[in-house]
């Protein structure tokens, strides 16, 4: 177990990793460990990846990246799975939903949590990442304005806004919890995974964190938003123009403009 300790220090420090991606990776890494003995060879690697064979593609390459981490990377010995290459992934993922789908999506799910991070994924256009990882301190209430504090090597966080359907659930799932969670939403995979087999099921067509943040962009363009403030609430606008909206005029400007959409999902 030293070795897994050493390794998840070594993601922290040397590869600058975000916490929830050490933790995947971990997990992945003492389930290949746990797999093959605690062995670490071609075949065992071999032996290991022919059980996600049948897997979705980005599953199978899941694990691939985390091995590299941990046997290229970390042990030095890149050669033991050079050889092993990602699986092609089809990135055509459908965008084009409507909004009686958005919307039977939405009603599909049974829970107060599930209905607050459905609505708030579909009226900020944030990532999964940046709502998992996202902070009460990250949200200014007064003018439901959020500012995530998530940047990555190729990622960066915007300014946005959620509406008044939003805010409503909202406030109500934080005052039903009972936790000191400083996470705005606490929830496991399985259940995260829920929300979208639910509105998918119900909606007849995929839906995803991902196709809801699409389908804001979409939206917001068609009710007349410039792309150039489109960019700034999904975080492709350069660090220094998103910077000057973070506070003061900026932000109020910010916030005129996503209000005159008029963005509304229910009935």
């Amino acid at each position: 177990m030293e070795v897994l300790r050493d390794f998840e220090e070594f993601m922290r420090v040397n590869m600058r990793l975000r916490p929830a991606t050490v933790q995947h990776t971990l997990q992945d890494v003492r389930r290949f460990l746990e797999e093959s003995g605690w062995a670490v060879s071609y075949r065992a690697v071999s032996e290991y990846l022919k059980g996600y064979l049948s897997k979705a593609a980005k599953t199978y390459n899941g694990q691939i990246t985390s091995l590299r981490r941990f046997i290229r990377d970390f042990l030095g010995v890149g050669d033991l799975i050079e050889s092993f290459k990602m699986a092609p992934v089809d990135e055509a993922e459908p965008t084009d939903v409507t909004l009686e789908q958005v919307r039977a999506g939405f009603y599909a799910q049974s829970d107060l949590r599930s209905k607050a991070i459905y609505l708030f994924i579909a009226t900020t256009g944030l990532r999964k990442g940046e709502v998992l990882s996202l902070l009460k301190e990250n949200i200014d209430f007064e003018r439901r304005a959020v500012r995530p504090n998530h940047f990555t090597r190729s990622k960066r966080s915007g300014v946005t806004f959620y509406n008044q359907e939003a805010e409503e659930l909202l406030l109500k799932y934080l005052e039903s919890r009972k936790d000191r969670d400083p996470k705005v939403f606490v929830i496991s995979d399985r259940q995260w995974r829920l929300i979208w087999k639910r509105a998918s099921d119900t909606a007849g067509v995929k839906i995803t964190a991902q196709v809801l943040r699409m389908w804001f962009s979409t939206e917001m363009g068609e009710r007349g938003v410039p792309d150039r403030y489109v960019d700034i609430f999904q975080g492709r606008a350069p660090r220094t123009v998103i910077a000057k909206h973070y506070t003061g005029k900026g932000l109020e400007r910010l916030g005129r403009i996503y209000e005159r959409a008029r963005l509304k999902i229910l009935y």
